[in-house]
């Protein structure tokens, strides 16, 4: 289970950044500025952070819950195996996408909308392996968001 990492306003403002980056890039005076500021990863990790975030909302309870529901219900129906395959499988590819897409300054449209569900994908990869992308994943939103809370004043 995701835990709450970042509170639904820190989270708010994170997703607001992003928003701003992603307009401001395409903006003819500040393409040049944005792109030298790398700010196409910070959209990146500005979503996922807002993702995280959803977990203090009821909409994220739920949905979190669902997502863990699925996952469970596919490992009881299926085998343990092939319940790992169904869910395990696809979360790690996802965060390998993602991971390689930030390192090769590759972020498309298809890395923002990982980074949008990575939080939720990263509680079904089991094992110590889902355990460390959890740790790894959860640290980087939590200092994010501080970041992104204290630039904007929210508790």
């Amino acid at each position: 289970m995701i835990e709450t990492a970042v509170t639904a306003a820190a989270g708010g403002a994170c997703a607001g950044s992003a928003a701003l980056l992603y307009y401001a890039e395409k903006l003819p005076g500040l393409a040049k500025a944005t792109g030298k500021l790398h700010t196409d990863r910070a959209q990146a990790v500005l979503i996922a952070t807002a993702s995280a975030a959803m977990v203090a909302t009821p909409a994220g309870v739920w949905w979190n819950e669902t997502v863990n529901g699925i996952n469970d219900w596919a490992t009881g129906a299926v085998g343990e195996w092939t319940g790992l395959i169904i869910t395990g499988v696809p979360a790690l590819f996802a965060t390998a996408m993602f991971v390689n897409d930030l390192l090769t300054r590759k972020v498309e449209n298809r890395t923002l909308l990982v980074a949008a569900v990575l939080p939720v994908l990263a509680s079904t990869i089991p094992g110590p392996v889902g355990e460390g992308v959890q740790s790894v994943l959860g640290w980087i939103v939590t200092k994010v968001g501080m970041l992104v809370a204290g630039a904007f004043g929210i508790s």
